[in-house]
Protein backbone atom coordinates (compact mmCIF):
# COMPACT_ATOMS: atom_id res chain seq x y z
CA UNK A 1 0.00 0.00 0.00
CA UNK A 2 1.41 3.59 -1.07
CA UNK A 3 -0.89 5.74 1.11
CA UNK A 4 -4.28 6.34 3.44
CA UNK A 5 -6.73 9.20 3.85
CA UNK A 6 -8.17 9.92 7.32
CA UNK A 7 -11.47 11.81 8.92
CA UNK A 8 -10.83 12.78 12.13
CA UNK A 9 -13.64 11.56 14.61
CA UNK A 10 -13.37 14.47 16.63
CA UNK A 11 -15.99 17.22 16.89
CA UNK A 12 -15.82 19.64 14.98
CA UNK A 13 -12.59 18.72 13.22
CA UNK A 14 -10.99 16.50 10.44
CA UNK A 15 -7.83 15.08 9.83
CA UNK A 16 -6.25 13.50 6.48
CA UNK A 17 -3.47 11.61 6.57
CA UNK A 18 -1.56 10.04 3.62
CA UNK A 19 -3.01 7.03 2.15
CA UNK A 20 -1.29 3.32 2.55
CA UNK A 21 -0.35 4.10 -1.27
CA UNK A 22 1.42 7.45 -1.12
CA UNK A 23 3.02 10.69 -0.02
CA UNK A 24 1.91 12.36 3.25
CA UNK A 25 -0.54 15.19 2.53
CA UNK A 26 -1.24 18.30 5.10
CA UNK A 27 -4.96 18.81 6.28
CA UNK A 28 -6.18 21.77 8.15
CA UNK A 29 -8.42 20.40 11.21
CA UNK A 30 -10.39 23.85 11.23
CA UNK A 31 -10.55 25.17 7.55
CA UNK A 32 -12.47 27.57 6.78
CA UNK A 33 -13.58 29.39 3.36
CA UNK A 34 -13.35 33.14 3.43
CA UNK A 35 -16.87 35.26 2.47
CA UNK A 36 -15.90 39.04 0.76
CA UNK A 37 -19.61 41.06 0.15
CA UNK A 38 -19.17 42.30 -3.25
CA UNK A 39 -21.34 42.49 -5.88
CA UNK A 40 -24.25 44.11 -4.19
CA UNK A 41 -25.96 45.57 -6.58
CA UNK A 42 -27.72 49.10 -6.74
CA UNK A 43 -31.15 48.61 -5.37
CA UNK A 44 -33.78 50.60 -7.76
CA UNK A 45 -35.29 52.24 -4.51
CA UNK A 46 -33.59 55.18 -2.52
CA UNK A 47 -32.36 54.04 0.49
CA UNK A 48 -30.96 56.37 3.04
CA UNK A 49 -26.97 56.29 3.63
CA UNK A 50 -26.99 55.29 6.86
CA UNK A 51 -28.96 52.48 6.50
CA UNK A 52 -26.54 50.92 3.48
CA UNK A 53 -23.65 51.34 5.72
CA UNK A 54 -25.38 49.61 8.18
CA UNK A 55 -26.39 47.05 6.20
CA UNK A 56 -23.00 46.48 4.81
CA UNK A 57 -21.47 46.46 8.07
CA UNK A 58 -23.58 44.21 9.16
CA UNK A 59 -22.68 41.49 6.14
CA UNK A 60 -18.93 42.80 6.89
CA UNK A 61 -19.32 41.20 10.83
CA UNK A 62 -21.51 38.10 9.63
CA UNK A 63 -18.29 36.68 7.12
CA UNK A 64 -15.80 37.65 9.58
CA UNK A 65 -17.40 36.05 12.57
CA UNK A 66 -18.82 32.90 11.02
CA UNK A 67 -16.20 32.34 8.03
CA UNK A 68 -12.65 33.32 9.17
CA UNK A 69 -9.92 33.85 6.65
CA UNK A 70 -8.46 30.34 5.12
CA UNK A 71 -5.10 28.79 5.96
CA UNK A 72 -2.90 27.02 3.69
CA UNK A 73 -2.10 23.29 4.47
CA UNK A 74 1.12 23.87 2.24
CA UNK A 75 2.03 26.59 3.94
CA UNK A 76 3.00 24.81 6.99
CA UNK A 77 5.70 23.36 4.76
CA UNK A 78 6.29 19.87 7.35
CA UNK A 79 7.32 16.79 5.91
CA UNK A 80 7.10 13.03 7.46
CA UNK A 81 9.28 9.70 5.98
CA UNK A 82 8.56 7.33 5.71
CA UNK A 83 5.07 7.26 4.92
CA UNK A 84 4.41 3.75 5.35
CA UNK A 85 5.61 1.20 7.77
CA UNK A 86 4.78 -2.58 7.20
CA UNK A 87 6.18 -4.44 9.89
CA UNK A 88 5.87 -8.47 10.87
CA UNK A 89 7.06 -9.21 14.21
CA UNK A 90 6.81 -12.37 16.66
CA UNK A 91 5.52 -11.82 20.47
CA UNK A 92 8.36 -10.94 22.38
CA UNK A 93 10.19 -8.75 20.27
CA UNK A 94 11.19 -5.40 19.81
CA UNK A 95 12.06 -3.32 17.04
CA UNK A 96 12.87 0.50 16.23
CA UNK A 97 12.12 2.10 13.16
CA UNK A 98 13.57 6.02 12.65
CA UNK A 99 11.42 8.88 11.15
CA UNK A 100 12.47 12.47 10.04
CA UNK A 101 10.64 15.50 10.26
CA UNK A 102 11.22 18.01 7.95
CA UNK A 103 10.52 21.60 8.29
CA UNK A 104 10.65 23.41 5.27
CA UNK A 105 9.55 26.71 6.97
CA UNK A 106 11.51 30.06 7.75
CA UNK A 107 9.97 29.60 10.89
CA UNK A 108 10.09 27.66 14.19
CA UNK A 109 7.18 24.47 14.50
CA UNK A 110 5.25 23.54 17.55
CA UNK A 111 4.38 19.77 16.89
CA UNK A 112 2.97 16.63 19.23
CA UNK A 113 3.45 12.97 18.27
CA UNK A 114 0.83 10.53 18.87
CA UNK A 115 0.04 7.11 17.87
CA UNK A 116 -3.55 6.87 16.99
CA UNK A 117 -5.40 3.80 15.77
CA UNK A 118 -7.77 2.56 13.53
CA UNK A 119 -9.68 -0.65 12.09
CA UNK A 120 -11.47 -0.11 8.55
CA UNK A 121 -10.90 2.00 5.67
CA UNK A 122 -12.53 2.59 2.51
CA UNK A 123 -12.35 0.72 -1.18
CA UNK A 124 -9.42 3.27 -1.91
CA UNK A 125 -7.10 2.72 1.23
CA UNK A 126 -8.24 5.82 3.20
CA UNK A 127 -9.11 4.45 6.77
CA UNK A 128 -11.13 6.33 9.45
CA UNK A 129 -9.46 7.05 12.62
CA UNK A 130 -10.84 7.76 16.07
CA UNK A 131 -9.04 9.88 17.87
CA UNK A 132 -10.68 9.09 21.69
CA UNK A 133 -9.72 5.32 20.64
CA UNK A 134 -7.75 3.98 23.46
CA UNK A 135 -6.81 -0.01 23.07
CA UNK A 136 -4.08 -1.75 25.47
CA UNK A 137 -1.85 -2.48 22.94
CA UNK A 138 -0.95 1.34 22.32
CA UNK A 139 1.47 1.02 24.94
CA UNK A 140 3.77 -1.55 23.19
CA UNK A 141 4.96 1.62 21.25
CA UNK A 142 7.02 4.40 22.37
CA UNK A 143 9.74 6.86 21.57
CA UNK A 144 13.39 6.25 22.63
CA UNK A 145 14.31 10.01 22.28
CA UNK A 146 15.58 11.85 25.32
CA UNK A 147 13.40 14.74 24.51
CA UNK A 148 10.58 14.08 22.72
CA UNK A 149 7.92 11.91 24.35
CA UNK A 150 4.14 11.19 22.16
CA UNK A 151 1.94 13.41 23.18
CA UNK A 152 3.93 16.17 24.75
CA UNK A 153 4.71 19.32 22.26
CA UNK A 154 8.29 19.67 20.61
CA UNK A 155 9.91 22.05 18.58
CA UNK A 156 11.50 21.79 15.28
CA UNK A 157 13.50 25.05 14.37
CA UNK A 158 12.91 26.52 10.90
CA UNK A 159 14.77 24.91 7.53
CA UNK A 160 15.94 21.95 9.78
CA UNK A 161 14.79 18.43 10.66
CA UNK A 162 14.44 15.90 14.22
CA UNK A 163 14.36 12.11 13.76
CA UNK A 164 11.94 10.44 15.62
CA UNK A 165 13.27 7.14 16.95
CA UNK A 166 10.13 5.05 16.92
CA UNK A 167 10.54 1.84 19.50
CA UNK A 168 7.34 -1.32 19.21
CA UNK A 169 8.06 -3.96 22.06
CA UNK A 170 5.47 -6.84 21.84
CA UNK A 171 4.89 -8.86 24.86
CA UNK A 172 5.18 -12.48 24.58
CA UNK A 173 1.90 -13.41 25.51
CA UNK A 174 0.14 -10.49 22.98
CA UNK A 175 -2.55 -12.15 21.38
CA UNK A 176 -2.03 -13.20 17.41
CA UNK A 177 -3.42 -10.16 15.29
CA UNK A 178 -3.14 -7.37 13.01
CA UNK A 179 -2.57 -3.74 14.72
CA UNK A 180 -3.33 -0.78 12.71
CA UNK A 181 -2.46 2.65 13.41
CA UNK A 182 -0.65 5.79 12.29
CA UNK A 183 2.03 7.84 14.08
CA UNK A 184 0.32 11.61 13.70
CA UNK A 185 2.71 14.85 13.62
CA UNK A 186 0.05 17.94 14.53
CA UNK A 187 0.87 21.85 14.88
CA UNK A 188 -1.11 24.11 16.06
CA UNK A 189 -1.04 27.54 17.08
CA UNK A 190 -3.89 29.58 19.37
CA UNK A 191 -4.87 32.54 17.72
CA UNK A 192 -6.62 35.35 19.66
CA UNK A 193 -6.70 37.94 16.70
CA UNK A 194 -10.97 38.74 16.58
CA UNK A 195 -10.71 37.49 13.09
CA UNK A 196 -10.52 34.23 13.86
CA UNK A 197 -12.70 34.15 17.38
CA UNK A 198 -10.26 32.44 19.63
CA UNK A 199 -10.12 28.88 17.35
CA UNK A 200 -7.20 26.33 16.89
CA UNK A 201 -5.94 26.26 13.40
CA UNK A 202 -4.32 22.85 13.66
CA UNK A 203 -2.63 20.58 10.61
CA UNK A 204 -1.27 17.06 10.50
CA UNK A 205 0.63 14.63 8.47
CA UNK A 206 1.09 10.86 9.55
CA UNK A 207 3.10 7.30 8.99
CA UNK A 208 0.22 4.57 8.34
CA UNK A 209 2.13 1.74 10.94
CA UNK A 210 0.93 -2.30 9.92
CA UNK A 211 1.78 -4.30 12.25
CA UNK A 212 1.19 -8.42 11.97
CA UNK A 213 1.77 -10.01 15.22
CA UNK A 214 2.42 -13.78 14.65
CA UNK A 215 5.07 -16.43 14.59
CA UNK A 216 5.26 -16.96 10.61
CA UNK A 217 6.64 -14.37 8.94
CA UNK A 218 4.06 -14.45 6.18
CA UNK A 219 0.16 -15.66 8.04
CA UNK A 220 -2.60 -17.16 5.93
CA UNK A 221 -4.90 -14.31 4.53
CA UNK A 222 -8.08 -14.89 2.44
CA UNK A 223 -8.24 -13.01 -0.60
CA UNK A 224 -11.37 -12.78 -2.99
CA UNK A 225 -11.58 -10.81 -6.58
CA UNK A 226 -15.25 -9.38 -7.12
CA UNK A 227 -17.16 -9.45 -10.67
CA UNK A 228 -14.91 -8.03 -13.19
CA UNK A 229 -17.03 -5.74 -14.75
CA UNK A 230 -16.53 -3.72 -18.20
CA UNK A 231 -16.65 -0.11 -17.45
CA UNK A 232 -16.03 1.52 -21.31
CA UNK A 233 -16.31 0.01 -24.21
CA UNK A 234 -19.16 -0.96 -26.68
CA UNK A 235 -20.78 -4.55 -25.45
CA UNK A 236 -23.77 -6.14 -24.52
CA UNK A 237 -24.13 -8.92 -21.90
CA UNK A 238 -26.08 -12.29 -22.40
CA UNK A 239 -26.51 -14.83 -20.19
CA UNK A 240 -22.77 -15.12 -18.43
CA UNK A 241 -21.07 -13.94 -21.66
CA UNK A 242 -20.02 -9.90 -23.10
CA UNK A 243 -19.93 -9.76 -26.64
CA UNK A 244 -17.78 -7.33 -27.55
CA UNK A 245 -17.26 -5.16 -30.50
CA UNK A 246 -13.33 -5.74 -31.52
CA UNK A 247 -12.34 -2.28 -32.69
CA UNK A 248 -13.70 -0.61 -29.44
CA UNK A 249 -11.40 -0.05 -26.56
CA UNK A 250 -12.29 -1.37 -23.24
CA UNK A 251 -11.44 -0.74 -19.49
CA UNK A 252 -12.48 -3.12 -16.68
CA UNK A 253 -12.50 -2.65 -13.08
CA UNK A 254 -12.46 -5.11 -9.92
CA UNK A 255 -11.60 -5.10 -6.26
CA UNK A 256 -10.09 -7.33 -3.77
CA UNK A 257 -11.58 -8.02 -0.32
CA UNK A 258 -9.33 -9.58 2.74
CA UNK A 259 -11.88 -11.76 3.98
CA UNK A 260 -8.70 -12.97 6.59
CA UNK A 261 -7.57 -11.39 10.19
CA UNK A 262 -3.90 -10.85 8.37
CA UNK A 263 -2.67 -8.12 5.91
CA UNK A 264 -2.00 -8.58 2.46
CA UNK A 265 -0.35 -7.60 -0.81
CA UNK A 266 -1.92 -7.45 -4.06
CA UNK A 267 0.66 -8.28 -6.22
CA UNK A 268 -0.45 -10.12 -9.18
CA UNK A 269 -1.43 -9.62 -13.23
CA UNK A 270 -4.61 -8.49 -15.39
CA UNK A 271 -4.59 -10.67 -18.38
CA UNK A 272 -6.75 -11.36 -22.05
CA UNK A 273 -6.19 -15.13 -22.52
CA UNK A 274 -7.66 -16.56 -26.11
CA UNK A 275 -7.91 -20.22 -27.41
CA UNK A 276 -5.98 -22.75 -26.02
CA UNK A 277 -5.71 -20.03 -22.89
CA UNK A 278 -3.10 -18.48 -24.59
CA UNK A 279 -2.03 -15.55 -23.32
CA UNK A 280 -3.00 -12.17 -25.97
CA UNK A 281 -2.40 -9.18 -23.25
CA UNK A 282 -0.93 -8.99 -19.61
CA UNK A 283 -0.95 -5.96 -17.60
CA UNK A 284 0.76 -5.29 -13.59
CA UNK A 285 -1.59 -4.70 -11.00
CA UNK A 286 -0.56 -2.13 -8.61
CA UNK A 287 1.17 -3.70 -5.26
CA UNK A 288 -0.97 -2.23 -2.09
CA UNK A 289 -2.20 -3.11 1.04
CA UNK A 290 -5.68 -4.86 2.16
CA UNK A 291 -5.70 -4.68 5.79
CA UNK A 292 -7.66 -7.73 6.90
CA UNK A 293 -11.73 -7.43 6.81
CA UNK A 294 -11.91 -4.53 4.10
CA UNK A 295 -12.44 -4.46 0.63
CA UNK A 296 -10.11 -2.15 -1.86
CA UNK A 297 -10.19 -1.39 -5.68
CA UNK A 298 -7.60 -3.11 -7.99
CA UNK A 299 -5.64 -0.98 -10.04
CA UNK A 300 -2.86 -1.23 -13.34
CA UNK A 301 0.77 -0.22 -11.93
CA UNK A 302 -0.21 3.32 -13.54
CA UNK A 303 -2.94 3.61 -10.76
CA UNK A 304 -5.82 2.91 -13.45
CA UNK A 305 -8.71 1.28 -14.41
CA UNK A 306 -7.36 -1.96 -16.47
CA UNK A 307 -7.57 -1.69 -19.95
CA UNK A 308 -7.15 -3.55 -23.41
CA UNK A 309 -7.87 -2.62 -27.43
CA UNK A 310 -8.52 -5.68 -29.30
CA UNK A 311 -8.29 -5.81 -33.23
CA UNK A 312 -10.00 -6.88 -35.99
CA UNK A 313 -7.94 -10.45 -36.11
CA UNK A 314 -9.03 -10.99 -32.52
CA UNK A 315 -12.48 -12.68 -32.89
CA UNK A 316 -14.32 -15.49 -31.01
CA UNK A 317 -13.99 -16.32 -27.21
CA UNK A 318 -11.90 -14.87 -24.49
CA UNK A 319 -11.20 -14.90 -21.04
CA UNK A 320 -10.52 -11.65 -19.06
CA UNK A 321 -8.53 -13.15 -16.06
CA UNK A 322 -7.23 -11.28 -12.42
CA UNK A 323 -4.79 -12.98 -10.54
CA UNK A 324 -3.27 -12.64 -7.21
CA UNK A 325 0.07 -14.35 -6.27
CA UNK A 326 1.44 -12.72 -2.74
CA UNK A 327 3.53 -14.61 -0.21
CA UNK A 328 0.67 -15.72 1.39
CA UNK A 329 -2.60 -15.79 -0.52
CA UNK A 330 -3.70 -16.71 -4.01
CA UNK A 331 -6.82 -15.67 -5.76
CA UNK A 332 -8.00 -15.19 -9.01
CA UNK A 333 -11.34 -14.50 -10.87
CA UNK A 334 -12.48 -14.08 -14.84
CA UNK A 335 -14.99 -13.28 -17.44
CA UNK A 336 -15.57 -14.80 -20.52
CA UNK A 337 -16.07 -12.48 -23.50
CA UNK A 338 -17.19 -13.26 -27.25
CA UNK A 339 -15.12 -10.94 -29.74
CA UNK A 340 -16.76 -9.65 -32.91
CA UNK A 341 -16.92 -6.46 -35.09
CA UNK A 342 -20.22 -5.48 -34.50
CA UNK A 343 -19.84 -2.10 -35.57
CA UNK A 344 -18.27 -2.89 -38.86
CA UNK A 345 -21.55 -5.58 -39.37
CA UNK A 346 -23.99 -3.03 -38.67
CA UNK A 347 -22.01 -0.46 -41.20
CA UNK A 348 -21.81 -3.01 -43.86
CA UNK A 349 -25.64 -3.81 -43.27
CA UNK A 350 -26.62 -0.40 -43.21
CA UNK A 351 -25.25 0.19 -46.70
CA UNK A 352 -26.54 -2.62 -48.02
CA UNK A 353 -29.88 -1.37 -47.00
CA UNK A 354 -29.03 2.67 -48.16
CA UNK A 355 -27.68 1.08 -51.70
CA UNK A 356 -30.81 -1.17 -52.41
CA UNK A 357 -33.22 1.69 -51.78
CA UNK A 358 -31.26 3.92 -53.96
CA UNK A 359 -30.73 1.22 -57.02
CA UNK A 360 -34.86 0.17 -56.41
CA UNK A 361 -35.21 4.12 -56.98
CA UNK A 362 -33.62 4.32 -59.64
CA UNK A 363 -34.95 1.27 -61.55
CA UNK A 364 -38.61 2.79 -60.41
CA UNK A 365 -38.10 6.01 -62.41
CA UNK A 366 -36.35 4.62 -65.36
CA UNK A 367 -39.82 2.59 -66.41
CA UNK A 368 -41.64 4.13 -69.20
CA UNK A 369 -45.33 3.58 -69.60
CA UNK A 370 -46.91 3.69 -73.35
CA UNK A 371 -50.37 5.26 -73.92
CA UNK A 372 -53.44 2.45 -75.07
CA UNK A 373 -54.69 3.24 -78.42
Amino acid sequence: MTSLHYRHCESQSAEAIPAITGTPKLLLKSQYRRFTPSGISEPQFEVPKFAMTILLLIIFLTSVICHPPSASASSYGVSLTPPLLRVNIKPGKSITQVFTISNLNNEDKLLVARIVPFTQSDDRGNPSIDMKSNPSWLNYFGLANTHIKLGSPFTVKAKSSEQLILTLSVPANAILRDLYSTLLISTYSNISSPKFQGSQVSAAIGANLLVTLHSDINPPTILKISSILPNTGAFFKVGNIYFVDNITPLSFSTSVKNEGNFTSETKGIFKVTGQNNTPTYLEGILPVYVISNTQRILLNSEGRNFSFSPNLSQIGFYKIIVQINSENSHTENSIDIFFFPFKIMAGLIFASIFLTVILRTNKTQKIEYFPIE
